[in-house]
Parts: structure tokens; sequence; C-alpha cells
């Protein structure tokens, strides 16, 4: 998951929609989530810097 890279538009928006239910679940975050989601973030920081 390190190498994680977002290549689409619809891979933007499933990937924002992973984060958020990630961060909604009831029982709390576990450090493999959390380091999961802090991968997704920056791909999509990279994703919106480079396309949008």
């Amino acid at each position: 998951m390190e190498n994680f890279k977002i290549t689409s538009a619809k891979q933007y928006e499933e990937t924002m929609i992973t984060i958020f239910e990630l961060q909604e679940q009831e029982d709390p975050l576990t450090p493999k989530q959390l380091a999961e989601i802090d991968v997704m973030v920056k791909a999509a920081e990279r994703y919106e810097a480079e396309e949008l």
C-alpha cells in the first residue's frame, strides 16, 4: 500500500469515500487503519496537486 497512487477521478472519489467511511466507523481506528488513511490522504493530495 505504500506505493498507492491515484490515477483517475473515479479512483480519487472512491479513495475519498473510503477515508470518510473509515473515519466514521464506531470502533476506534487501529494503527494499521490510521496508516492506511495516511497513505490514501497523501495519494489524494498528490493527485489534487497534479491533476486538479
